[in-house]
């Protein structure tokens, strides 16, 4: 699972639902679990919150997903890297988190517990309209 893609399909655009997705992150002596999460802040403008643990402000409407298509239907594609958190909308490229440089105030190290390798992925929502991919070799 690490580096592979998450890929999600929401039918509408919820108000305040949410979608997370959680990284196992094991480091030496210790494994943390590290979350992602997303949600519609505005139906009307397609606006789109997020939060990265150890990262960002956690509360979703303080940063805010770049040009999410107005599209009801939305194809997503959530790709963790050891440097990068990117997220794709239908094709278009709504967040490319470098931990590295992009972490809030107050994260200067904590944030360093994304750049280890990922070994397992799980997920929650309150969304009605998510459909969850997986590709087939």
């Amino acid at each position: 699972l690490p580096d592979e893609p998450v890929q999600l399909i929401t039918t509408d655009n919820e108000l305040q639902s949410g979608i997370a997705v959680w990284y196992t992150l094991p480091g030496e002596g210790s494994t943390d679990e590290g979350w992602f999460t997303m949600g519609c802040d505005n139906i009307d403008t397609s606006q789109w919150g997020y939060c990265i643990s150890w990262c960002t402000v956690l509360s979703y409407n303080t940063q805010y997903l770049d040009s999410v298509p107005p599209d009801k239907v939305k194809h997503w594609i959530i790709t963790k890297t050891c440097t990068h958190l990117k997220v794709v909308c239908n094709n278009v490229t709504v967040l490319s988190f470098n931990f590295a440089t992009d972490y809030s105030p107050g994260n200067e190290t904590s944030h360093q517990v994304w750049l280890r390798k990922c070994t397992a992925v799980r997920f929650g929502t309150n969304c009605n309209s998510l459909l969850l991919l997986k590709e087939v070799d």
